[in-house]
């Protein structure tokens, strides 16, 4: 088993996603139609069938003394395999700066119309089995099964978790993975598992990701080589508290996305990487996603120090961007900001429209697989509260909004407008939270209560859970992926999710036009005709109501980053706060959106919007009397 799984063992620097490779080319040979290669490190492994050819470009994949791992990337012979440096003192690989000649690209996406009778020919087959009912599991239960096996709840199979479980089921698993899903013919087979390590991808805060590649018994063209696996965040010191959020408060977002590959992904009104394999344990809370890699173009990483106000240069025709991270739109992405963002809301939209016209499947189906809202007709199970406030208790409010405002306003107020250490600032701040906190859950109620504003869709389809490329023409156009917490809510609550990573100046000067492009795609596909401005007085209070969330992770920015750090730190571009930590975008996403907030009260009227949710839609709408400044602040 071993000698069909390469590993490499080199890891990248933090801050990046890859060192480039060092490519070799083969010297010797010449004599005998090329050199020798074998299965492993070993000089007694097996000899790989066929000679690699001389003057062919490799891939160091790892060197371990005089022996070399490589991946082979021009030439004939074993696609990769273990060769010697040197023959009897000779040299038969050397270093080279040579580079292979890349092809144009071509359009993303799934072009076999073979390919696409299996996806629908499993969709249809998937979708015609009764959904899974996912039974409710705690922190206990996670800590104690993190590391056990399990079969899962889709397939019925046990499934690997992350790389070293994959190495330890290996191919002749994969092999009956993908036969079980029907993302590969019964006649073929894969022969080989190669982890990849050098390049480390660090995008994302609700789970763990990696790479690798595989080598079939009979190569196809429909079959991907470079492969994609999302699994959970292991239950380490760094990642423990994520991963105890994203298996039990998050609960079940990976069944979710396994779910919108598995039933949706034929009907799917966008592109997103083809599906090979996913399922989840409801008994050890562990989950594993299968997809093909999609070949970004800047997997050496992104430009985290002060944006310098011009864009990168467009890439070629197809060439897909990124991959994008959180909160650093400025300097990374290459174009216009407000493009990236009019694109994906008109995919969301497409796809809210699709929905809630029928063509995306049975509402009964899509309320059962993915996440759905409380029975609008059954108002008291909103948690709404005339006599108090529906939020959490006031004292423990005053709790989070004053440590926000201390940290805000003092030791880390070097990162936010220099507006927010005024008094009348502070006074509004804590009016606006105390009053969102007051009215949350009549607030979510209000969003849902027209289910005109309700479809399904992704719930944060932001730049680093989507990927770009331009046309001939230079128009862009995306992908979709991570789809964790697929469901059907409000739209008013979900474009939030959307935008909040967005520079401050989208959501300033571009709002308006993203709500009524938004409004416009939707009712083209099917969807209600919305109120745009209604829709972003939503957007806007969906906003304010993150900020509770922000606040209560004030003593995680702490931790992150020690207040005796704090003087130090003279804007948010300081890399103590703005790389990744932990190889999570937590820390700078929370900073930034705190900010995005901050300035939606002060400069665009947030506070004001939150008061015409109290007079126009409670009082004059739901005919309710307005909750009494005690009930808000306390007695």
């Amino acid at each position: 088993l071993r000698s069909q799984i390469i590993t490499c063992s080199w890891l990248h620097s933090e801050g990046q996603h890859k060192m480039p490779a060092q490519i070799w080319e083969v010297a010797g040979g010449g004599d005998k139609g090329g050199i020798l290669v074998r299965e492993g490190m070993s000089l007694k492994s097996a000899e790989c069938e066929g000679r690699l050819s001389t003057g062919a470009l490799i891939e160091e994949v790892d060197l371990v003394g005089e022996r070399l791992c490589y991946k082979r990337l021009t030439g004939s012979g074993p696609e990769d395999g273990w060769v010697s440096l040197t023959i009897k003192g000779k040299e038969i690989v050397t270093k080279t700066d040579k580079k292979p000649e890349k092809p144009p690209a071509t359009e993303p996406g799934i072009k076999s119309e073979k390919v696409l009778a299996m996806i629908k020919e499993r969709c249809d087959r998937e979708l015609a089995k009764p959904p899974y009912e996912w039974k409710m599991i705690d922190m206990n239960l996670v800590m104690t099964n993190h590391d056990k096996k399990g079969k899962g709840c889709i397939y019925g199979m046990e499934f690997p978790w992350n790389e070293a479980t994959l190495e330890e089921f290996g191919p002749e698993w994969l092999t009956k993975a993908f036969h079980t899903v029907g993302s590969m013919d019964k006649d073929n087979r894969v022969t080989k598992i190669i982890l990849e390590k050098k390049i480390k991808v660090t995008t994302g805060n609700n789970g763990g990701k990696f790479l690798f590649e595989v080598r079939y018994a009979k190569p196809d063209p429909d079959l991907h080589t470079k492969l994609f696996a999302k699994v959970p965040f292991p239950l380490s010191a760094h990642t423990k508290n994520d991963r105890l959020s994203s298996s039990v408060n998050k609960q079940p977002a990976e069944l979710y996305e396994i779910n919108a590959y598995r039933y949706l992904e034929a009907t799917l009104p966008m592109k997103t990487p083809r599906f090979y394999f996913g399922d989840i344990c409801n008994e050890t809370s562990n989950w594993i996603l299968i997809t093909e890699r999609i070949d970004f173009h800047d997997f050496e990483g992104n430009n985290f120090g002060k944006p310098t106000g011009e864009h990168p240069p467009p890439l070629p025709a197809y060439e897909i961007e990124g991959p994008y991270d959180k909160c650093i739109d400025s300097g990374n992405l290459r174009g216009d900001h407000m493009e990236y963002y009019l694109l994906m809301t008109r995919v969301g939209a497409k796809m809210a429209g699709l929905a809630k016209s029928g063509q995306m499947g049975s509402q009964e189906l899509l309320s059962k697989s993915f996440r759905s809202h409380p029975d609008i007709k059954n108002p008291a199970v909103w948690g709404m509260n005339p006599q108090a406030a529906s939020g959490q208790p006031i004292k423990q409010q005053d709790n989070i909004v004053n440590m926000s405002i201390d940290m805000m306003s003092d030791w880390a107020k070097q990162v936010f407008p220099p507006y927010v250490t005024s008094d009348a600032f502070k006074k509004k701040f804590k009016k606006t939270m105390n009053t969102m906190n007051a009215y949350v859950a009549e607030i979510n109620y209000w969003m849902h209560m027209n289910e005109d504003y309700v479809a399904l869709g992704h719930m944060n389809l932001n730049v680093d859970n989507a990927y770009f490329w331009r046309t001939p023409e230079g128009k862009l156009d995306c992908g979709v992926f991570d789809w964790g917490g697929m469901g059907t809510s409000s739209y008013g609550n979900k474009l939030w999710w959307f935008y909040y990573c967005a520079d401050y100046e989208v959501l300033d000067k571009g709002m308006g036009k993203l709500c009524e492009t938004f409004c416009e795609d939707y009712k083209a596909s099917g969807g209600p005709q919305l109120d745009a401005k209604e829709l972003e007085m939503m957007v806007i209070i969906a906003g304010l109501n993150q900020m509770p969330g922000l606040m209560a992770a004030v003593p995680q920015i702490i931790k992150m980053c020690p207040k005796k750090n704090w003087p130090e730190i003279k804007d948010r571009y300081d890399p103590r706060i703005a790389l990744n930590v932990d190889d999570k975008s937590t820390l700078r996403t929370y900073l930034h959106c705190m900010n995005n907030i901050v300035r939606i009260i002060e400069e665009k009227s947030g506070a004001e919007v939150l008061e015409s949710f109290v007079q126009d839609i409670y009082v004059g709408r739901m005919k309710q009397t307005a909750k009494t400044d005690a009930m808000i602040n306390g007695a």
